[in-house]
């Protein structure tokens, strides 16, 4: 397994990545398969040396303790129904694949709550239950959250917010003060006294914050992210009547923690992730905490997820899998994927078209947008963090991908992550085919199921070359082609007579048309098809990816040149790509289908 280790005390470079054994559960524990585990701030304080007198941590550490993910054994006395369960937990080593998990302390997840959500949510989670439920607020109670951009303080806004009392959320930077706002701040100015304050942050922001507690009120000092907690005179504080709760209130013992976070895990709270980034990037995170610039939480993934097959089939042999997040190798880029397209040769690879036998399970997907996570050994021209689309061989339904770093390009502002990955196959398919019909400037071009992604291409780009387009599409859709220049002829009998003579036929509907699209041409070499698989008995080309111009240059040409449009048709998340592919199938759409992914989870 790979874990993480703070290799001695020091800045975020001491954090790194390496091989260690797999674990065994002892008497009364699980092995938990992290997907995804917490980062605290106390955790990149500890790295430092902070704290080291009453913390033990002695280099090297594996940091870490809270994770997410399923169970993979169980221990001796441990109820075998564990196994495969979704659980979060309280570990001690959670920067890894592996932790180890104490029984009594698991806490099964809701089936709604994805994995990285889990992680963010446990500890704050449970604190900010603790707080709000020692806070005994009523409605219209004024309550000061300080370092409200953090992972707690934003959950103590939320939840203070909820429970009807009139928030003030103090917060260094514009961007936490707006997310502070949309969870239910009514300001981000302290002004006047305050019956609660959550001070977050201690030292001397803590000081400020006791003066603007009312007398007779709460002061929870928790927060030592300035390095010590409030500096609060006590006999003043008495003076005033002010109760101030330190630290103990965020200290539990197994069975209180549990039982917090297992509510705070049910409530439906929203965990803000300002940053969800692989193990083997833990550094990046600890720096993120450091700068105080990160809006709530930080997560580190430790698993990915795939949308893969093991049988040819209908939809239903689709699965979405926990898998290793992959290492790139020479030459190579890993890619935290954003948005995955989805196009005919899927399903129809998915059912067997290939032939191809399976030996090992089969990812599906050829066309990715995202940001660069990773870079393999002598890769160069990328940086980490750099919005990039693209080919892939296999796979692109997934949450991260490796791709050969000569098939990225670059993303341009103006396109959307979805419009990006909506565009290679397109793009590459609709360029190699009119070059395989040499159509020209004043001829007639015919292209069927004009509407879908790669028609929508091969009729623009026909069009910017001075060709004139007619189009096959559902009469739902001519609107929209007639605005591109496109004229759109419905499906059906009589389409060949009110389409009128054409020089060159492209085909990407596979309806049967081809029969008839040769005698409107009268030349099989004037007709091609991508579709349909009887091309050879009508002496037509079946184009494939094998021949003519393809590669990132050509869809960079395509794009660079700006006048293509790609309407998205339907976006799905990545646990729906069984729909997705469904609706490929069956659906008549106007441009592409595109799948959400959630390695990009902050937006």
């Amino acid at each position: 397994m790979r874990i993480v280790e703070a290799t001695s005390f020091g800045g975020p470079e001491v954090l790194r990545a390496r091989e260690a054994d797999d674990l065994a559960a002892g008497p009364g524990q699980v092995v938990v398969g992290v997907a995804a585990a917490d980062v605290l701030s106390v955790e990149a304080q500890l790295r430092t040396g902070w704290g080291a007198e009453w913390s033990g941590a002695r280099p090297p550490f594996v940091p870490g303790t809270g994770v997410a993910g399923r169970v993979l054994s169980a221990g001796e006395g441990v109820d075998p129904s564990w196994v495969g369960r979704r659980v979060a937990a309280r570990v001690s080593g959670g920067y890894a694949e592996q932790a180890l998990a104490d029984v009594d302390g698991l806490i099964a997840l809701p089936d709604e709550l994805g994995f990285p959500e889990a992680a963010a949510l446990l500890q704050v989670g449970a604190a900010a239950m603790s707080l709000i439920e020692a806070a005994e607020l009523k409605p219209g109670s004024r309550v000061l959250v300080t370092g409200a951009g953090g992972g707690l303080g934003l959950v103590l806004v939320e939840l203070a917010a909820a429970a009807g009392a009139e928030v003030t959320a103090s917060a260094t930077a514009v961007t936490k003060r707006q997310r502070a706002e949309r969870l239910g701040a009514a300001h981000t100015e302290p002004k006047g006294a305050y019956d609660v304050v959550f001070d977050g942050v201690g030292g001397e922001m803590g000081a400020r914050a006791f003066k603007l507690t009312a007398p007779g009120g709460r002061l929870f000092a928790y927060g030592v992210m300035e390095g010590s907690p409030a500096a609060v005179d006590p006999e003043l504080a008495a003076a005033r009547g002010i109760t101030v709760i330190g630290m103990e209130q965020v200290q539990f013992t197994p069975e209180r923690f549990r039982a917090l976070a297992e509510r705070a895990l049910h409530a439906g709270i929203t965990p803000t992730i300002g940053l969800a980034v692989p193990l083997d990037r833990a550094a990046e995170a600890h720096a993120a905490i450091e700068s105080r610039a990160l809006v709530g939480k930080a997560v580190l993934l430790a698993r990915s997820r795939a949308v893969r097959y093991r049988e040819f089939g209908e939809t239903d042999v689709l699965s979405v899998d926990e898998v290793p997040i992959p290492s790139p190798g020479p030459g190579q880029v890993r890619i935290a994927v954003r948005a995955a397209g989805v196009n005919a040769i899927d399903w129809k690879f998915r059912r067997g078209f290939m032939v191809v036998p399976l030996e090992e399970p089969a990812g599906t997907g050829l066309e990715v947008s995202g940001t660069v996570d990773a870079l393999g050994e002598g890769v160069e021209g990328w940086s980490v963090g750099q919005p990039v689309f693209g080919r892939v061989a296999t796979g692109g339904l997934a949450d991260h991908v490796l791709i050969e770093a000569a098939e990225l390009l670059a993303k341009p502002e103006r396109l959307s992550f979805e419009e990006a990955a909506a565009l290679p196959v397109a793009a590459e398919t609709a360029v190699r085919t009119l070059a395989e019909l040499g159509v020209e400037r004043g001829q007639r071009l015919l292209v069927h199921a004009v509407a879908g992604g790669v028609g929508l291409v091969a009729a623009q780009l026909a069009l910017s070359r001075g060709i004139e387009v007619v189009g096959t599409a559902s009469e739902g859709h001519h609107t929209f082609l007639r605005e591109l220049g496109v004229t759109p002829v419905t499906y059906g009998e009589g389409w060949a007579e009110r389409t009128g003579p054409v020089d060159a036929v492209l085909d990407a509907s596979g309806r049967g048309v081809l029969a008839d699209s040769v005698r409107l041409t009268g030349d099989p070499a004037k007709v091609v098809t991508i579709a349909d698989p009887s091309a050879g008995e009508h002496g037509v080309l079946f184009s494939s990816g094998s021949s003519g111009p393809s590669g990132p240059s050509v869809v960079g040409e395509v794009v660079d040149g700006g006048a293509v449009r790609m309407p998205i048709a339907r976006t799905f998340p990545l646990e729906r790509a069984a729909d997705a592919h469904r609706l490929s199938e069956h659906g008549h759409l106007l441009g592409k289908i595109v799948v959400i992914t959630e390695a990009g989870l902050p937006r």
